[in-house]
């Protein structure tokens, strides 16, 4: 007969092993402050040191509900909630996991210190000490002990509310040759743009339900990335799917499409609204919320709709956090999967929607008259008997910049498609197409705006780079296809950046 056996994960394996999870610094940011959010907090803080002769350490404040000891002390446990536990309809965590590892992803020193009825308590998790005991022991503060941590002035100011603690950046450390912080410094702003978009629902509810962010003492500003309140902003009307959860609960799935104006149609507020004109296309797809907090945007879940019909698309899904484990919901809150039994449903709304709204799009072809001086997309090349074979130009600015964008690994399958299109050019069809003047070429006006959005993309890459000015990236860009066929792109593309500071 079978017996039951006890066997504990080894504490310093496994935290070392949760510490490799794959959060970014926002992400993990961001997965602190949806605890934040389940206390009904008014306000989230957060603090970047200001001086880096102090030691070294990232808060995060709110003014939530704050916890006693027991109840904190129980928050600081590994896996203190079961996935499938019943939760508030409003709780955005799932496996009592978030905060720690999230946390301990970034540093090497985690204190979570919260204030209730009065009274202040702490708790630390520190990996160094893990290391050296080996066991799961975390460490409670005295009330002396407390009122040296950073920033526990802001909380002790406060009736009730949480703070917690970063320190010992080993990760950020070692990636910065030990320039943490500097980083620190450049990542104020990344979380920044981060939070302004994960949580824009939060920060644009009704006055008494609005939660403020600070990244220090700037307010953190929603992004709208539907742009709801512009004009030209196509909508569909919102629809619901019911889907039972694992209790067989039915519950109700939101989704609402919108198609974007056109970039020619932003103002300098509208840019700022969408986090930056260079993500107008690349942010395209389904935008997943769960309890108002943005999880999954930008993807279509290879459910791959028709490339026409993509155009300036995003639809908006809203799921509750009961069918976390139908969607597969992961403990980032970055992954997710489609339910199989609904994918037809919303793949039908997607296109219902974008047919009204979209044209197809067509590509237009190289003009007879060559230019030496013209970064072509397709080269002419002349091979035996005079006579000539076409290849893609992989020296064009266009193919080198859609190759910096991927993986080595991801690049030699590119290349494998691209040299089977080059030998699949259906040229006896085309030939028999242009004869019969059968070859639709679209009017330039009507694809400006799609290269205008390139465009600016690829501004701001070569921008990043701090080489040239703009006005000389620009100059180069012009110089190649498919640019150069636009004569008032040069104008629009400078114009753009003549707004900024």
């Amino acid at each position: 007969m079978s017996k039951d056996k006890q066997n504990i994960p080894k504490a310093d394996m496994l935290m070392g092993s949760m510490r490799s999870m794959g959060y970014t610094f926002e992400s993990a940011i961001a997965d602190v402050i949806d605890n934040s959010i389940s206390a009904h907090c008014s306000f989230v803080k957060i603090l970047f040191p200001t001086d880096p002769l102090n030691k070294i350490c990232v808060g995060i404040l709110d003014d939530g509900e704050g916890m006693s000891n027991e109840t904190l002390f129980e928050a600081m446990r590994y896996g203190s909630i079961a996935s499938e536990s019943t939760r508030n309809d409003n709780d955005l965590g799932r496996f009592g996991l978030g905060m720690k590892s999230a946390s301990l992803s970034q540093c090497r020193i985690l204190t979570v210190v919260s204030r209730k009825d009065g009274e202040t308590n702490a708790y630390t998790w520190d990996y160094n000490h893990i290391l050296q005991q080996k066991q799961w022991v975390v460490k409670e503060h005295t009330r002396i002990e407390i009122k040296q941590l950073p920033y526990i002035d802001f909380l002790l100011e406060q009736k009730q509310g949480t703070l917690v603690l970063w320190q010992d950046f080993d990760v950020l450390s070692k990636s910065s040759d030990g320039q943490v912080y500097e980083m620190l410094n450049r990542f104020k702003d990344i979380v920044n743009n981060f939070i302004a978009l994960i949580f824009h629902r939060f920060l644009t509810l009704p006055a008494k339900l609005r939660i403020t962010m600070y990244v220090n003492n700037q307010v953190v500003k929603p992004q709208d990335p539907f742009l709801e309140s512009h004009q030209k902003t196509t909508t569909k009307k919102e629809r619901t799917i019911a889907l039972k959860d694992s209790l067989g609960i039915e519950r109700q799935i939101k989704i609402k499409p919108f198609i974007l104006p056109f970039a020619t149609d932003l103002t300098e507020k509208d840019k700022k609204l969408i986090g930056g004109i260079e993500n107008l296309r690349a942010k395209q797809g389904f935008y997943i919320y769960r309890n108002n907090r943005l999880i999954i945007w930008g993807t279509w879940f290879g459910m791959k709709p028709r490339a026409e019909l993509t155009k300036n698309a995003r639809i908006r899904v809203d799921i509750p956090n009961s069918l976390d484990d139908i969607w597969s919901i992961d403990v980032k809150k970055q992954n997710a999967t489609i339910p199989k039994r609904i994918q037809n449903q919303l793949k039908n709304t997607v296109n219902d929607a974008l047919e009204i709204s979209v044209k197809k799009q067509t590509h237009r072809g190289r003009k007879d008259k060559i230019d030496d001086d013209i970064d072509y997309i397709w080269d002419r090349i002349e091979g035996r008997h005079h006579s000539y074979f076409y290849q893609i130009n992989r020296d064009s600015k266009l193919y080198q910049f859609v190759k910096e964008k991927m993986s080595e690994e991801d690049y030699g399958y590119f290349e494998i498609f691209i040299n089977e299109i080059e030998k699949n050019i259906p040229i006896q069809q085309m030939y028999i197409d242009q004869s019969n003047d059968a070859i639709t070429v679209e009017d330039s006006d009507n694809r400006f705006d799609d290269v205008f959005q390139l465009g600016i993309t690829m501004v701001e890459m070569l921008r990043r780079l701090g080489k040239k000015s703009i006005l000389d990236i620009v100059d180069d860009l012009m110089k190649s296809e498919p640019f150069c066929n636009y004569e008032n792109l040069k104008n629009k593309l400078i114009e753009n950046y003549t707004h900024e500071p």
